[in-house]
């Protein structure tokens, strides 16, 4: 089996091994419907007849897909491979470990980072301000409440304004958007560690007037809203609004 080339491969085609074939005949397999989320797979004999090919390539194959958390094994008497669900969680853990650990080898820049969350915010802001049910409002409504009382201590203001971050992205309604926001949130307590170099009041400036616009359904002034908490924020670490790099590296902030 041929694949076509990427655009960095300087020659025309990649031969695909026979475990890979094995495993792109299956993808394409759910990809086309064939098989769903649960469905249980033929043992490994039957595959490696269906494939002509032996069970240790056929193991092979399926050991990739479930690295990939494409399928799942399950133990046991009825055991064998079934198609995984394809949780957002799962997602969330990996984007959010794919992230720390770009940006501790330095091929993901602290500055890129942040750029990525301050766009991404902005979205759920304004998403929020536009989907929001009742019951999404009532939870971030709750969060909000407690802002007030995390005024007189860093860490208790950084971890409510996660919560509160994280209960916006609820209010989309949107599950890819929450499992991206949840990566985020988990990169950013690797970052930041304890928050102690931010005081409660740069670490909650506006968020009253995020929920008040999301409360309201105003997206424009959800996301504007949004806009200045995040650039306030930016400009103590030393960082422009965006993301952009300013005076301090976030290496530093860090230590």
């Amino acid at each position: 089996m041929l694949r076509k080339p990427h655009a960095d491969n300087p020659f025309p085609y990649t031969v695909l091994t026979a475990p890979q074939q094995v495993a792109a005949a299956i993808k394409r397999e759910i990809l086309e419907g064939g098989l769903k989320p649960g469905d249980k797979l033929p043992p490994e004999e039957e595959l490696a007849r269906l494939f002509s090919v032996s069970r240790p390539t056929v193991r092979t194959g399926l050991q990739t897909l479930c690295a990939a958390q494409i399928l799942v094994v399950q133990r046991g008497r009825n055991g064998g491979y079934r198609v995984g669900d394809f949780s957002l969680d799962s997602l969330e853990a990996s984007v959010m470990e794919f992230i720390s650990l770009s940006l501790v080898v330095e091929t993901l820049k602290p500055d890129q980072f942040l750029e990525v969350r301050f766009a991404h915010e902005l979205l759920c802001a304004e998403t929020a301000a536009r989907h929001r049910t009742s019951a999404s409002l009532a939870n971030l409504a709750q969060v909000h409440a407690q802002v007030a009382e995390a005024f007189g201590e860093s860490r208790l203001a950084f971890e409510t304004d996660l919560q509160f971050h994280r209960a916006l992205a609820e209010a989309t309604m949107n599950p890819l958007i929450l499992s991206i926001e949840g990566a985020l949130i988990a990169v950013l307590h690797r970052m930041i560690g304890n928050a102690a170099q931010t005081t409660p009041n740069e670490t909650l400036a506006h968020l009253t007037e995020i929920f008040d616009a999301v409360r309201d359904s105003r997206p424009d002034a959800a996301r504007e809203a949004m806009r200045r908490h995040l650039t306030h924020t930016a400009i103590h670490y030393g960082f422009e609004a965006g993301g952009a790099s300013a005076s301090r590296s976030w290496t530093a902030v860090m230590r």
